[in-house]
């Protein structure tokens, strides 16, 4: 019988730590009895390391930057952790921490779950992570290792196989792909609210931090086309908006939700939109998407990279990043107009609705840690 950890390069336990994703998925699995261990790295211990290393790194190279990817901040994290627990097989969701030969030589085991490589974030143009090249190639090397040896690596999203196969040589027996779940609680009660039947008036659904890579410009020109054609068109933005958006008539500013502290207004707000929207120039994977499915609401974006698996068939307008924002507004116009493919689509949402939960992605991994010889504790 196995112990089974959680880790991130932050603490487990906080709802902030990476998007939200590693706290639901680990107190999910606690109560499915799969996860024991919560990782609780507390990073503000390290920012005097870190701008010591960045000074260092300017004085030698000329250059800062990339202290996270560094040995330094690894020895530095892994002090942080109980001895103990490198003995425990854990799920990391940080493709650097923990270090796998740190746990295989305490007799440890290590599963990596990962949105995307390193190799992908230092070279897609909507992230580009800029850090010394001599730093990426060191990050790079270690990423393989760890991959190397450890149990599985297990994606997000199938996008990144590509490139877990031919950088990382990742054989194909330790590639696996679980899609995450949607980060918030849905009550039990929880009625899908009635949709809206106007064929003239459509709500545009927007969740996320970074506006711009996100496609929130894009989504205004479709916007603006249907506008044009005389529909009332609402874009309701949850996150953050440019200034210039903010006070617009035609767009609902949401501001931040606290989806813990704030769970039914969240809700609340995503399920009476009519379509949720992301347009991503790059998206490792779109938790937004799972988000608006949750609470029955189709959805549209780009369908490449980490979207090819969370835009689900017949609950999606699947769209290529070459499609302009007039060819969008057609096909937005068109579920407007027509109540059957509303209808037909509208279902799917909510027949997928508890597919993207943290309750099935944590089964399927339930599976795979059986499948791969670690049972865990009850």
């Amino acid at each position: 019988m196995n112990r089974v950890g959680v880790a991130a390069v932050g603490d487990v336990l906080d709802i902030n730590c990476w998007s939200n994703i590693p706290y639901y998925f680990f107190t999910t699995g606690v109560k499915h009895k799969v996860f024991h261990q919560p990782w609780r790295l507390h990073t503000n211990q390290l920012k005097i390391h870190r701008y010591l290393w960045n000074a260092r790194q300017f004085l030698i190279h000329g250059q800062t930057g990339g202290f996270q990817y560094s040995d330094y901040f690894l020895d530095l994290a892994e002090r942080q952790i109980p001895s103990g627990y490198f003995g425990d097989t854990v799920i990391s969701f940080n493709q650097l921490f923990p270090r796998a030969l740190s746990l295989s030589s305490k007799g440890g085991r290590v599963y990596y779950y990962i949105d995307a490589t390193l190799y992908d974030l230092f070279h897609l143009p909507g992230y580009a992570i800029r850090v010394p090249e001599k730093v990426k190639q060191r990050a790079i090397a270690l990423e393989k290792e760890n991959y190397a040896r450890s149990e599985a690596v297990v994606t997000m999203g199938r996008w990144i196989h590509k490139t877990l196969r031919e950088v990382y040589q990742v054989p194909d027996h330790k590639l696996f792909h679980i899609l995450p779940g949607a980060n918030f609680v849905l009550p039990h009660d929880y009625i899908f609210p009635r949709k809206n039947d106007d064929n003239n008036r459509l709500v545009l659904g927007f969740v996320g931090k970074d506006w711009k890579r996100k496609g929130l410009v894009l989504l205004r020109q479709v916007q603006q086309i249907m506008q044009q054609k005389g529909y009332e068109v609402i874009i309701k933005v949850i996150g953050n908006c440019p200034e210039e958006l903010l006070h617009a008539s035609d767009i609902q500013y949401c501001g931040f939700i606290n989806k813990q502290t704030d769970t039914e207004k969240f809700i609340n707000e995503i399920a009476s939109c009519d379509i949720g929207c992301l347009f991503s120039t790059d998206e490792a994977l779109g938790i937004s998407v799972l988000e608006f499915l949750r609470v029955g609401v189709p959805v549209a974006g780009f369908f490449y990279q980490g979207m090819e698996d969370t835009l689900l068939e017949g609950a999606s307008f699947r769209f290529s990043p070459s499609d302009s924002a007039e060819s969008i507004a057609l096909a937005f116009e068109k579920f407007l107009l027509d109540n059957n493919l509303r209808n037909i689509m509208n279902q799917k949402a909510r027949d997928y609705s508890q597919y993207v939960t943290w309750d099935r992605c944590i089964e399927e991994w339930k599976q795979l840690l059986q499948l791969t010889h670690t049972d865990p504790e009850g």
